[in-house]
């Protein structure tokens, strides 16, 4: 009896040791691997999907079921935003002349405003997701921070703009009634917010010409729309300013 004792516990501590061994711990860990395999696409991919040079992954914020006042939204009637998370982000830009790196302007885990039509849809882990350029991003707020005009910030060059609005006038100069006057953007407004600047081909940073508080005039149609806090701005490069008062 005490022989047959001995030969159980001995089979169970050799049983142990295999099932503890490196090529047990292989197996596991290559299971575990495959079940926590990246898919892009509907197609499984081996590493993680890593944008390079100055682009970004940007995880789509969900759209707007619910309006302001209330209204819920269905279908094709839901408000898809130009909005999102950095999720991954390309270590920079090089300039091909002389090398230089400009850093990227955005961090993993900010909340960026881009344009409209920029960028390319992807479904990456079952997540809508969007490829852009860092020069797509018209607004960032740092990770942990509410989407306030005091927390928003514009990168490079651009600056953010409240535009101006004008009443149209008949054709004989008589204002239209307060009841049914129609409003029309004007390419003149107050800068709120003001980029650190673009680098030049040899790194130097350069220096913006205009400060918040500024009234500026800019070019037609080189206004991009951009929503804070319920308010309409603009993001304009500084590159299509003309003046300034």
């Amino acid at each position: 009896m005490k022989l047959l004792m001995i030969r159980v516990v001995l089979l169970s501590i050799v049983g142990s040791v295999i099932a503890f061994s490196p090529s047990s711990l292989q197996r596991s860990r290559g299971t575990n691997s495959r079940l926590m395999a990246n898919v892009l696409e509907g197609k499984e991919i081996e590493k993680d999907f890593t944008p390079i040079n100055n682009m970004l992954l940007v995880k789509k914020a969900d759209a707007v079921e619910k309006t302001h006042g209330g209204l819920i939204l269905t279908g094709k009637n839901k408000i898809v935003k130009s909005e999102g998370t950095v999720a991954a982000a390309g270590s920079g830009r090089i300039n091909s002349e002389t090398g230089f790196q400009s850093p990227m302007p955005v961090s993993i885990g900010d909340s960026i405003s881009f344009g409209k039509f920029s960028g390319q849809e992807l479904i990456y882990n079952g997540v809508k997701h969007t490829l852009i350029r860092d020069d797509d991003v018209l607004v960032r707020f740092p990770e942990g921070k509410e989407k306030t005009l005091e927390n928003a910030e514009v990168i490079w060059d651009n600056v953010l703009v409240k535009i101006q609005k004008k009443e149209i006038k008949e054709s004989g100069g008589i204002l239209i009634a307060a009841t049914t006057k129609k409003m029309s953007v004007s390419s003149i407004g107050e800068v709120m917010k003001v980029g650190p600047g673009r680098y030049a081909f040899n790194g130097v940073l350069m220096e913006m010409d205009v400060v918040p508080g500024d009234m500026v005039k800019f070019r037609d149609f080189s206004a991009q729309e951009v929503e804070i806090d319920g308010e309409e701005y603009a993001v304009i490069r500084m590159s299509d300013l003309l003046a300034k008062f």
